[in-house]
């Protein structure tokens, strides 16, 4: 059974209750009325049990008239036609339940929380935002209010309403706040970098670092911000602190690692991949130090570590590296070769690098935000 059918259920045995202690129809007779009432309640439910819950729920709504014993029931009935995909009737019976002037506080407060969610499921995202709003204002449930708040600003990519929000979440407690809010402020952030702005990016990423020591993102674009304006000291620090503290994600250190020690300090490079595949092999590291080998004209280097890693742990972008190294000898290589590779290159672009620890969402780049179950820094790279 669906949740919504489940809910119809309850709000029908929930009305079914109300026939003995309530008398709605002021203007008949009382048998009369009783009568009247219990039949058009039958009918509901029959309708409820031939699974024809358009017409139970229209009987439903239009049995019980709206006032303070009820209110609640005309709220649970709006949400079914929310669950069922029926916003436009939610929104109808919720709005008509804020225009009365009768309701208590808490219940005026249910019917704005209510109204909000059905504005969000129909994408009037500016109405639920100000909705939300208000209910912050009033104090009404302000962890939830920020907390689709958030999720609306995070739709939207409008970052410093996101941070702003994330922030709330954060000083009132909320479970994953520190995560939720460091993952924004690096979204901030690297607008920031790219717009030039180094004072901003710089603020919003100790920030980020403040609230989560072990953000990975924020580590990395304080690295690419440091490189930007010449730190190559403060980069190399925070890197060699972050290769300590979190080895899983050595994939994407390569980059960061080849421009600190560039030039001057290749063989240091060279040590760092080395010693990272010992600890940690994979094929992003192998790659790397096959490319460092040639470039720095070490071709039996190349070729032995090259064999080793085919025979050892074949993969597509070893064997892709292997026809550009090998294409250089003419006697080995033709056009059969050439079509592999780019075969193989393709192949590699559609395969599977990260998966999200906690949905499983697969993605062959890194993505900070998942997009399946929307949590931060959830994903994982595969290790190959």
């Amino acid at each position: 059974m669906d949740i919504w059918l489940f809910l119809l259920v309850l709000a029908a045995i929930l009305i079914g209750w109300l026939l003995g202690r309530w008398q709605p129809f002021n203007k008949i007779s009382a048998n009369q009325g009783s009568d009247l009432f219990s039949e058009r309640y039958a009918r509901g439910l029959n309708y409820l049990l031939a699974d024809d819950s358009d017409n139970a729920i229209k009987i439903f709504t239009d049995l019980i008239e709206v006032n303070k014993d009820t209110i609640e029931i005309h709220i649970s009935l709006g949400n079914l036609f929310r669950s069922k995909g029926e916003v436009d009737r939610a929104i109808k019976v919720h709005q008509n339940l804020l225009a009365r002037p009768n309701l208590t506080r808490k219940q005026r407060h249910m019917a704005i929380s209510e109204l909000a969610s059905d504005y969000l499921k129909a994408g009037l995202l500016d109405r639920a935002e100000k909705l939300y709003r208000e209910m912050i204002e009033l104090k009404v449930e302000p962890r939830h209010a920020y907390r689709r708040l958030l999720d609306l600003y995070i739709t939207e990519k409008s970052w410093d309403e996101a941070v702003e929000c994330a922030n709330q979440l954060y000083s009132l407690g909320e479970n994953e706040a520190a995560l939720m809010y460091s993952q924004c402020l690096c979204e901030t952030a690297a607008i920031a970098i790219e717009n030039g702005n180094h004072r901003l990016a710089r603020k919003n990423l100790d920030r980020a670092v403040e609230v989560d020591a072990k953000c990975v993102r924020a580590a990395l674009l304080l690295i690419k911000l440091h490189l930007k304006i010449g730190d190559s000291s403060a980069a190399k620090s925070i890197f060699l602190r972050l290769v300590r503290q979190s080895p899983e994600y050595m994939g994407l250190y390569i980059d960061p690692a080849r421009q600190i020690y560039h030039n001057k300090e290749d063989r240091v490079y060279q040590e760092f991949l080395q010693e990272q595949y010992r600890l940690h092999p994979s094929t992003r590291l192998a790659i790397a130090l096959l490319e460092h080998y040639a470039r720095n004209d070490e071709i039996e280097k190349a070729r032995q570590f090259l064999s080793d890693t085919l025979n050892k742990s074949p993969s597509f972008e070893a064997f892709e590296f292997a026809l550009r190294f090998l294409k250089s000898n003419p006697d080995q290589l033709g056009e059969t070769w050439e079509t592999l590779s780019s075969f193989l290159k393709q192949l590699q672009d559609k395969k599977t690098e990260y998966v999200c620890s906690q949905c499983g969402y697969e993605s062959h780049a890194i993505q900070w935000l998942c997009p399946s179950c929307r949590n931060w820094a959830s994903m994982k790279m595969i290790k190959v």
